[in-house]
């Protein structure tokens, strides 16, 4: 399934590329797109969305402790 979520606090287009690249090597997750300027995070996953969620908002905070993703 394909998910869209918001993303905010990114300081620039090289961390959301970085941010992606962790996010797709995650277990579940067949593909994360992060658009910089939009704040939008789209994430193709089999994952419940709660759990995928979760896991994405926390390797978030693992790379920056200023991102939020809703």
């Amino acid at each position: 399934m394909k998910f869209k979520f918001t993303i905010e606090g990114l300081d620039c287009p090289n961390c959301a590329a970085k941010l992606a690249s962790m996010m797709e090597k995650l277990d579940g997750v067949d593909s994360a797109k992060i658009n910089f300027l939009s704040e939008k995070l789209t994430v193709e996953s089999d994952l419940a969305e709660d759990t995928l969620l979760a896991l994405l908002r926390k390797t978030a905070k693992t790379f920056e402790s200023g991102i939020t993703i809703n």
